[in-house]
């Protein structure tokens, strides 16, 4: 019993030992759970601050992008207008431009005929002072004759050699100046008349003094009635020499005009060959036009090429939408061409049928592409064949142009067949654009739309701002929830995520209606005459275009709010609200 006892004891010994270790193993665990609980606590705190600090940043980033884009918004609106300004200002100096080249060109013209016509008088004017120390020198020669009959003989022979030498040297001098303008010829005419009639009338006076000195001194000697007939007989010399030069002077004049008449003829000539010239670079550039097109036809019908299998019906349409413009730019440049004339600059037009030409190549490129969407044979059918009338009738157009199709027709005609050619490109264009549009899904509803398009573009866009509104409100009512459920820090999470939306749905508001104003606007100022759903219709897919985009401001505004909304309530994910809000 007693060793029973013993072993009972040393029994209840171990086991309190057991406890006592299990105790402070216990008591150990605790105190590492304690140090565990504050390590966390401690973390917890930090992790509130970085959140506070991540909050504050991130309301601060909000704020300064909400800036940015209202800032973003004003500078994209004074670019605008100040491109829109400078658009018109370019127009204005371009117009300006090529009106102070055409008076610049008529100055120069101008300048130079008038240079001309100086130095010509001034020519003219040395021309006359010779003339007239010749005469004055032969009026001392005559002088000298009358007081000297032993040199009369030999120096009426030097004076008459002299005379044929100054003939010479006036004929010489009339080829210098055949260019010389006939009334300047007239003048010198004249005043060589009035000195004419100057000898003529001194001839007089000196014959009635010989014939009063031959009275008087008709008892004289033989010799003086001799000096008198030779006296005479010199000034009928004089007088024929003096005849034989105003013939001269007037075949001079009559060789004068014939030399004008040539030289006008030279230099309509030379225009001509200028203009041959320019028809010959005009004309190679249309058969480079028309070999680019030919190439193009060739890859069209070629089953080696598959076109642009990336091509879009979008991306085609744009490309037909393109040929239609420059077709029509390239007929403006050809019409200024025809009408201008000699004076015409071919710049323009060379680069109009490059862009042109190019412009049907990709048509042709970009529509076999397109063809691989069909699916049967007769459309893919149809749609080549609408490419090739719209390529043949463009080589068509190259083609009417050449100069030797329009060399016999006047200019109204030549105007004409540019016109009547536009119009078959445009409208072969305008067969294949529909024939691309029903290889676009939902493309050309509005075409077909029987109502009035204005007012269905009207209510898309009021639907568009009602749902805005909507989304305001709703907003509003997610602000005005109750919150006794939510920490201090969830409270200005959700009032970040709420605010930021709020900023966008305003910011759209404001957009919508800014839209609604800017394309009233544009149909005002774009559709001339005609009624607003004429304009819709003709701009079609600008319509689509915007209805498809006010749908779609619309939608994803809601989707913003009911992802906002979501997170909130956390049924989304902040991730979900980052994608909605872009």
């Amino acid at each position: 019993e007693a060793l029973l006892a013993q072993q009972a004891q040393w029994q209840t010994q171990g086991r309190l030992a057991e406890l006592e270790r299990e105790n402070l193993n216990a008591r150990a665990q605790y105190e590492r759970d304690q140090l565990m609980l504050q390590q966390y606590d401690q973390r917890v705190k930090a992790l509130e601050g970085e959140l506070a600090h991540i909050q504050n940043s991130l309301g601060q980033q909000i704020t300064s992008k909400d800036d940015q884009i209202r800032a973003l918004q004003e500078q994209v609106n004074t670019w605008r207008t100040k491109y829109e300004s400078l658009a018109k200002l370019y127009s204005q100096l371009r117009h300006e431009h090529l009106d102070l080249l055409q008076k610049f060109k008529a100055v120069q013209l101008k300048a130079a005929s008038a240079q001309e016509a100086i130095d010509k008088r001034e020519k003219l004017e040395r021309e006359i002072k010779t003339k007239n120390l010749e005469l004055a020198d032969m009026i001392r020669e005559r002088d000298r004759a009358l007081h000297d009959k032993d040199r009369l003989s030999g120096s009426n022979k030097d004076e008459v050699e002299k005379l044929k030498r100054e003939l010479r040297m006036a004929q010489d001098r009339a080829d210098n100046l055949e260019r010389s303008k006939g009334n300047e010829l007239s003048t010198m005419l004249a005043k060589y008349n009035r000195e004419m009639s100057d000898l003529e009338e001194a001839l007089r006076n000196k014959s009635r003094a010989l014939e009063d000195s031959q009275s008087r001194m008709r008892d004289g000697n033989s010799d003086l009635e001799q000096l008198l007939r030779d006296k005479e007989v010199e000034l009928e010399v004089y007088k024929a020499g003096m005849d034989e030069a105003l013939v001269k002077l007037n075949d001079l004049e009559k060789n004068q005009g014939e030399t004008d008449h040539a030289l006008d003829g030279q230099i309509d000539a030379l225009i001509l060959s200028n203009l041959d010239k320019i028809n010959a670079i005009i004309d190679s550039v249309l058969e480079a036009g028309v070999s680019r097109v030919d190439d193009a036809l060739y890859e069209l019908d070629s089953s080696m090429q598959a076109g642009n299998q990336n091509a879009s019906p979008s991306f085609v349409l744009s490309q037909i939408e393109k040929a239609s413009d420059s077709a029509t730019e390239f007929a403006t440049a050809f019409n200024s061409f025809i009408a201008d004339g000699p004076n015409s600059t071919h710049k323009e037009l060379i680069k109009a049928i490059s862009v042109f030409a190019g412009a049907v190549a990709d048509v042709c490129s970009n529509t076999k592409g397109l063809s691989r969407l069909a699916t049967d044979d007769k459309k893919t059918d149809s749609l080549m064949n609408g490419a090739r009338q719209s390529a043949e009738s463009s080589i068509k157009f190259f083609r009417n142009l050449l100069s030797i199709r329009l060399e016999e027709l006047d200019t109204d005609q030549k105007i004409d067949v540019v016109i009547n050619r536009n119009h078959d490109v445009q409208m072969n264009l305008q067969k294949l654009n529909k024939l691309v549009e029903a290889f676009a899904p939902g493309f050309g509803r509005l075409t077909n739309n029987k109502g009035d398009l204005g007012d269905l573009v009207d209510s898309e866009l009021s639907k568009a701002a009602d749902a805005i509104a909507a989304a305001a409100a709703r907003l509003a009512k997610l602000k005005n929830k109750p919150r006794d459920g939510y920490s201090t820090y969830e409270l200005k999470v959700h009032d970040s995520i709420l605010d930021a939306a709020m900023a966008i749905t305003n910011a759209i508001t404001r957009l919508i209606k800014a839209a609604t104003v800017t394309q009233q606007e544009i149909v005002q100022a774009g559709r001339g005459s005609s009624s607003r759903t004429a304009f819709y219709k003709k701009n079609n897919r600008w319509t689509e275009g915007l209805i498809s985009a006010a749908k779609a401001v619309a939608s994803s505004t809601n989707t913003l709010i009911e992802t906002s909304d979501g997170v909130i309530s956390d049924r989304n994910s902040p991730e979900q609200l980052i994608v909605a809000s872009n």
